[in-house]
């Protein structure tokens, strides 16, 4: 079951006032139908009593006492109708036919509905000429017309924004979405979370369309068997009817919580719920409402098996439904007042009203096809007679334009061919230049590289023959200090071995070797003063020795020092450069 909402109109005026003009109009009427006047005592007093009626209509509507705001609307519209205010009497016919519908007066609403669409149209209200169209595909949906229905509804929506207008849009997607509960459930979730997404602007939405907004999302989780997520919007609904005070949304949201339960079969739990949506609005006169509910109660019964107060609740129901044209409400309660009298044993009774449901499903569906067929019929007829015209005024504008048309389209079709062409042309050019500029690179970079290589390895030559002269040489020194060593004139020998010693560790020599280093290993020096800046110049000398992989043997001729002197340098390097014992030396320092 969903809220009937309708596109609201509003207006207001002081209570002294009312009370002042309301005196005035019962001295000029004769009774509450048709209403004679004496002459107003002017426009403005008369235009202000016909919107205070209209107001106190209008909360006759909230409270679901439509028969008394009849009463009063029409007392309102006979004002207005003299005023000749097209916009006020529209907005009070829009008031009139719901108070018709909610009545069964289906016809007579929707004639009320397309005389407010004519008065709005006669003064281009779109927004307000949107309004009634929603309205009026409700009014189409409660008598079996579902194709008009979704017509009529779609044109308003389209109406509201081709004009770019969104106000109350979500209200409109709401009632869109309602339409397809029943025969498609993707649809009818599309158009609810859109509605939904909408009414996070207050411009677009109104207090009675998220009510039912939040209605119509708990239906469909319910539907889906997620009661979790339907309760909490249920919840909602309840809370903030309540919190304003709104009957017909508190009855709502109890009775469809107590629907959710009934599918879940918690029926003892959902009779208290129902009963109070249904005491509710038993003293209103929204027929609709009430025969839902009391059909909804009495398949409540029927499961806690009390056919009885089931049998007593769908009789009144069934009649109501009856004189009041809801069709497929009706259905509903005679198949349950069927199953009624089959629980209570009245086979004679069941059978009959077996019968009546059957004739009813199929009164109903042939309805639906005869609306059909009409509706297609009408929809034909008006769109080959607009098509006529369109055709008509197609064929004078495009007679003079077909020319400079092919003309134009020709004159572009050679220049689109020409640029073409043309950018094919320079693509290919700069294809091709690009090309061999690649080429030239390669062949520079090639020849560079061929260059630097063999740079290398010409460094990498010199420096082994440095290395190889330093060792040669050092070699030699020291084998003369060892012959010489024999020899017994130890004066003058002292001076021979200091002359052996300063030729060992010429900085010449080391200049020599450190220049060759550099240009194979270029910055060595400079990033080991950078890491390790407490490094001797001897240590220095050790780590490029070590850098270009020299064995102990060679290290010892390099830098004069016996072979155990050599493993104390090494230790004594690898404490000032914090390595550890599993850490190779060469690889350390041919790292930095």
């Amino acid at each position: 079951m969903h809220i009937r909402t309708k596109a609201p109109f509003q207006s207001s005026l002081s209570t002294i006032s009312f009370f002042f003009l309301i005196l005035t109009y019962l001295i000029s009427s004769l009774s509450f139908g048709q209403v004679t006047y004496s002459k107003p005592v002017n426009y403005e007093d008369s235009l202000a009593l016909a919107k205070e009626l209209r107001a106190q209509g209008l909360d006759l509507i909230e409270t679901m006492n439509y028969r008394e705001s009849e009463t009063v609307l029409l007392k309102a519209y006979e004002i207005v109708k003299q005023l000749k205010n097209p916009k006020l009497m529209g907005n009070i016919g829009n008031n009139l036919a719901e108070c018709y519908s909610m009545t069964g007066r289906h016809q007579k609403a929707e004639d009320i509905y397309f005389e407010a669409f004519d008065l709005f149209s006669s003064i281009n209200d779109t927004a307000a000429m949107a309004g009634i169209l929603i309205n009026l595909g409700d009014e189409y949906a409660k008598i079996g017309k579902l194709k008009m229905a979704i017509e009529t509804e779609l044109k308003a929506i389209r109406l509201k924004e081709l004009n770019n207008d969104s106000r109350k849009l979500a209200f409109y997607y709401q009632k869109l979405g309602e339409l397809f509960c029943e025969i498609d459930h993707v649809k009818w979730e599309e158009y609810a979370m859109k509605a939904l997404a909408l009414s996070r602007n207050p411009e677009n939405t109104t207090w009675y369309a998220t009510i039912a907004i939040y209605n119509d999302l708990g239906a469909i989780w319910s539907k889906k068997g997620n009661y979790k997520l339907a309760e909490m919007y249920y919840d909602t609904m309840y809370s903030l009817s309540k919190e304003a005070e709104y009957r017909k949304g508190i009855a709502t949201a109890n009775s469809e919580r107590a629907l959710m339960l009934h599918e879940q079969g918690r029926y003892e739990e959902a009779l208290p719920l129902i009963s109070e949506a249904l005491e509710a609005i038993q003293d209103t006169d929204d027929k609709y409402n009430i025969v839902y509910k009391s059909t909804l109660k009495a398949m409540v019964l029927l499961k806690l098996n009390k056919p009885q107060e089931a049998i007593k609740l769908l009789q009144p129901a069934i009649k109501m439904a009856h004189d009041a044209h809801l069709l497929a409400e009706e259905m509903n309660a005679v198949k349950y007042l069927s199953e009624a009298y089959h629980a209570n044993g009245q086979w004679k009774y069941a059978f009959e009203f077996h019968k009546k449901y059957t004739l009813l499903k199929d009164s109903l569906a042939s309805v639906e096809i005869k609306n059909a067929l009409y509706d297609l019929n009408a929809r034909f007829e008006t769109e080959k007679k607009q098509q006529t015209i369109d055709n008509l005024t197609e064929l004078n504008r495009m007679h003079s334009k077909r020319t400079r048309l092919l003309v134009g389209l020709l004159s572009a079709s050679v220049l689109i061919l020409f640029l073409l062409g043309l950018i094919v042309s320079l693509r290919n050019r700069t294809i091709k230049q690009n090309r061999t500029l690649f080429e030239k690179e390669q062949k520079i970079m090639k020849l560079e590289h061929t260059r630097l290589s063999d740079e290398i390895d010409f460094k990498s030559r010199e420096l082994a023959a440095s290395t190889v002269h330093l060792i040669n040489k050092n070699e030699v020194l020291n084998d003369l200090k060892k012959q010489l060593s024999t020899n017994t004139d130890s004066s003058n020998l002292k001076q021979v071995f200091r002359t052996i010693d300063q030729n060992i560790n010429l900085d010449k020599d080391w200049q020599n070797f450190s220049r060759h280093f550099e240009e194979i290993h270029p910055n060595f020096f400079h990033r080991l003063k950078a890491r390790f800046p407490g490094l001797t110049p001897n240590e220095e000398r050790l780590c490029a020795y070590l850098r270009i992989n020299l064995n102990s043997k060679e290290l010892s001729l390099m830098l004069n020092i016996t072979a155990s002197a050599v493993d104390k340098s090494r230790n004594r390097l690898r404490k000032k450069l914090e390595i550890l014992p599993t850490v190779n030396l060469n690889d350390f320092i041919s790292k930095i």
